[in-house]
């Protein structure tokens, strides 16, 4: 599973746990007094799928049996804050690029071979044909020794992010993968890197680079016979209803695991998993969309417990400026002041999320970490005003008759707002939103597209005017601000270089319009998205300064209007075990890896 698609698949079940499974079937596996039960909140098992992490929607667990050099702590300050994994340790050199790490001693597979230096070396190949090593700019793998690897980045790159994506890499066996590679796949690899002018070579690299594409979709399809797994934790039984997984007594921290079993159990939407949290079922739950009648009942269970965790993700609604009246400032300022955000969370994401009091592109949390006072005062909250609204609209030509507003160019106002199946917090919220703006005078309603690849599809492709989207997916600067002014706004990275496509190319991706050059208040003119692409090679005074810029250009610009953050809420069911992690770093990571870090113990 590619990382884009492992993010896209993490944001479609942040925003609601989506009904992909077939129906559950009921328990066929036992359980033991040890046995711990969740649900697998990337997707519900797949029925046919491989065990393979490189699949679109894999039965694989993150965790669990699918393993990463380290696991990152969601740090707000620090995006090299990592927890070991299969590497015990890493040194980064003082350009930061590149990197040597250290693989975990006595690490091996549940097959009883050794975890080494030639796995990740075959996996890191492996990222490369799902495009994930060419997203940090990798440029070659080396094996120093049996355990100990370095990376290093193309010559003339210094992606800031480097260590912290390549960290987070899916390590998988030579043993199991290797002969899914051609034996000159480096020679490939090296071949698609070519970035420069010479007419041959550049023919050369793109058939390379179509060529790692077809292997990458033989590799996503490879179906291995059994799992052999470096984490806590191997599958030993799958079926349509659950996922049956034991104790690895290989695992290199096996000493730590207290849990001997863990049952994934299937789903086919939201309330199944309701009812298995009301009736008490589920050992750990990760975030569900809920209303707080259903969060009522689930607490009421007196061992079902909260655990909540900052998020550095929000949900906004987006406009694209290629449709009119919404290329208009004056338009997309006065439906800011329209929106009640206080209404609107309540009823869209009353368990999990908060107001957005700044609508600068971040979640409220990294505005405080990044902006200083003076900047976060200068910002507008864009508060509930429809006196103003109305104010802007008619300094902007739009007149109200018989309670609606006509636009200048003499035609009536309406709007539809879309949102995605199976969003249940967007598409309430969508629903609070078209009262508002039809109560002000401009009929609206919500239209609700079929499935998430569908709405990128169509949004990518500029079809929808307003529509809801995940902004400040943080809480690295970068991260945060390419939601905005990066590929949605046209601007993508090219063989290693920043290319911007204009939203009249509907093969560009730019869906956004935003303009290319936006005058902060102190009368400075910024491009937002080359500003976006510097992120990475800053340093941290320059990304600071950076920051406030685009946070303010988001501000000024208005984009989109950030409705609410959103807050990591779990559950957890204290009847059959104990010692469940506190602290935010540890939280953000799936129960596997609470489970290798000793945590979770059963009830004596």
């Amino acid at each position: 599973m590619t990382k884009r698609n492992r993010i896209l698949a993490f944001l479609a079940a942040l925003s609601s746990i989506s009904a992909l499974g077939i129906p559950s079937a009921a328990t066929t596996f036992a359980a033991t007094s040890n046995t711990f039960t969740t649900i697998n909140g990337d997707h519900p098992i797949t029925a046919g799928a491989p065990m393979n992490p490189f699949n679109a929607t894999p039965n694989t667990f993150m965790g669990y049996d699918e393993m990463q050099l380290a696991w990152f702590t969601n740090s707000a300050n620090n995006e090299n804050d990592f927890i070991p994994g299969l590497a015990k340790s890493w040194v980064q050199n003082k350009a930061g690029t590149s990197v040597t790490v250290t693989l975990q001693p006595g690490a091996k597979w549940s097959n009883g071979q050794p975890v080494t230096a030639q796995d990740v070396v075959t996996s890191m190949a492996i990222a490369f044909t799902q495009g994930d090593a060419q997203a940090f700019f990798l440029g070659s793998v080396k094996a120093l020794s049996s355990n100990k690897v370095q990376f290093n980045q193309l010559p003339g790159q210094h992606y800031n992010l480097f260590m912290h994506a390549l960290l987070q890499s899916v390590i998988v066996p030579t043993s199991v993968y290797g002969s899914q590679l051609p034996k000159n796949i480096w020679q490939l690899i090296d071949t698609s890197q070519y970035a420069g002018s010479n007419k041959a070579k550049a023919a050369a690299a793109a058939k390379a680079e179509t060529q790692l594409t077809n292997l990458g979709k033989k590799i996503a399809a490879f179906a291995p016979p059994t799992d052999v797994s470096a984490g806590p934790f191997v599958i030993k039984n799958l079926n349509p209803g659950e996922a049956y997984l034991t104790k690895n007594p290989y695992f290199y921290a096996a000493q730590n695991v207290h849990v001997d079993n863990v049952i994934f159990r299937n789903y086919t939407g939201n309330q199944q998993i309701w009812n298995y949290l009301i009736s008490g079922q589920l050992d750990q739950a990760p975030f569900t969309s809920m209303p707080t009648n259903i969060l009522q009942q689930v607490l009421h269970v007196k061992t079902n417990k909260e655990l909540s965790t900052p998020s550095f993700v929000g949900a906004a609604l987006a406009f694209n400026q290629s449709a009119y009246p919404y290329n208009l400032l004056a338009v997309r300022q006065a439906l800011a002041h329209i929106i009640n955000r206080q209404d609107v969370q309540k009823v869209g994401e009353p368990v999990s999320g908060s107001v957005s009091e700044y609508s600068d592109g971040m979640i409220d949390a990294a505005t405080k970490t990044w902006l200083t006072k003076s900047q976060i005062n200068s910002l507008d909250k864009y508060s509930y005003n429809v006196a103003l609204a109305t104010k802007e609209l008619e300094a902007a030509g739009f007149k109200k008759q018989n309670g609606q507003w006509i636009m200048p160019n003499g035609k009536p106002w309406t709007a539809t707002i879309y949102t995605v199946n199976g969003f249940s917090d967007w598409i309430e919220a969508s629903k609070v939103i078209a009262s508002e703006m039809t109560s002000f005078g401009i009929p609206t309603q919500p239209s609700i597209v079929s499935s998430y690849s569908e709405y990128l599809q169509q949004l990518a492709a500029g079809k929808y005017p307003i529509g809801f989207w995940l902004n400040a997916l943080g809480p690295s600067a970068y991260g945060t601000f390419q939601r905005i002014f990066g590929s949605p706004d046209g601007y993508n990275v090219v063989g290693g270089k920043l290319q911007y496509s204009p939203a009249s190319d509907k093969s560009g991706g730019n869906w956004l319009d935003i303009s290319k050059e936006i005058k902060l208040l102190n009368g400075k003119v910024i491009n937002p998205g080359q500003l976006t692409y510097a992120l990475n090679n800053m340093n941290a005074a320059q990304q600071k300064t950076a920051v406030a810029e685009l946070a303010e250009a988001a501000n000024v610009d208005l984009p989109m209007i950030t409705l609410w953050n959103y807050t990591n809420v779990q559950f957890v069911n204290t009847a059959r075990f104990t010692d469940f992690p506190t602290q935010t770093g540890v939280l953000d990571n799936p129960a596997g890896v609470w489970m290798a870090l000793g945590y979770v113990k059963p009830v004596k």
